[in-house]
């Protein structure tokens, strides 16, 4: 580790974005101090991002699966593989907003020993925001801010207590469980997360069409039912089955309705075949 780096491992899973992937790692290394190491998870059949590594960061480590992992599954390999007690979980499309992001992330961590997890502030925005000179702790965005709970785009974890986890379910299409199933794991291993509003992060996502794709929109539906399956006792089902009413009650109202129905069809196969993570 060189004087301008700090301890930290930026990990970040990807599938065929290259020109999004190509963005971040750019910003990445704006950032004084830069991260010690920063690890990409290359899901499988993905051979464009294998070589556009290679030949642009060649100091990337990169780790490439045969199977498909998803977000998740990719994130447990990046863990594994991570060097650092310190982990900065980004997005292909998400990046730091400021130049001290990494050593406020050291900093901040250290500071709460109880804390697993230090939610940022994520902007969503075009793609336009770069890096900022220092704090930014009174900037006033356009963006949208994304107050609840924590995003896999843009966390600050502790690697020995996402260790204690059984890790994310390997789903190819994860939203509605990833960071809810993690946070209920923490939780019950007597670990808390915080937001932490002054480590900020640019995510370069649409999500009001992003979201309302007939896939992801049956993603949300089946994995608010299968959270309940697996991490609710049975007593509690009853409230499960009413988020995932409500779930399709808000894309009913968004007028979100391809992949409703495959949502509720593939309920009970999800939930048979993920029964030995209960």
């Amino acid at each position: 580790m060189t004087p301008s780096e700090i301890d930290v491992s930026v990990i970040i899973p990807t599938f065929r974005r290259v020109a999004d992937l190509r963005r971040t790692l750019v910003h990445i290394a704006m950032c004084q101090p830069k991260p010690a190491e920063c690890i990409v998870h290359v899901d499988a059949g993905d051979e464009e991002t294998c070589k556009f590594l290679s030949e642009e960061f060649p100091a990337i480590r990169t780790i490439v699966s045969k199977t498909r992992q998803g977000p998740g599954g990719g994130r447990n390999k990046l863990f594994s593989f991570a060097t650092h007690e310190v982990v900065v979980s980004l997005d292909d499309d998400s990046w730091p907003m400021n130049k001290c992001f990494f050593a406020d992330a050291v900093a901040s961590l250290k500071a709460t020993p109880s804390v697993a997890v230090l939610g940022c502030r994520i902007f969503e925005s075009d793609g336009s925001t770069g890096i900022l000179p220092g704090p930014l702790h009174n900037v006033v965005e356009p963006q949208t801010f994304c107050a609840a709970g924590f995003v896999g785009c843009g966390a600050v974890v502790r690697k020995s207590a996402f260790l204690q986890t059984r890790g994310y379910l390997p789903l190819p299409e994860a939203y509605g469980m990833e960071e809810a199933d993690m946070t209920l794991q923490l939780l019950a291993l007597d670990w808390h997360l915080q937001q932490a509003v002054h480590l900020q992060v640019c995510h370069a996502c649409d999500r009001s069409s992003h979201h309302a794709s007939a896939k992801i929109n049956a993603a949300h539906i089946r994995n608010t039912a299968l959270l309940a399956f697996l991490r609710y006792p049975i007593s509690k089902y009853p409230l499960g089955f009413m988020q995932v009413a409500n779930r399709v009650l808000f894309c009913l109202r968004k007028r979100r309705f391809r992949g409703i129905l495959n949502g509720l069809t593939s309920i009970v196969p999800t939930a048979w075949r993920y029964r030995k993570f209960r």
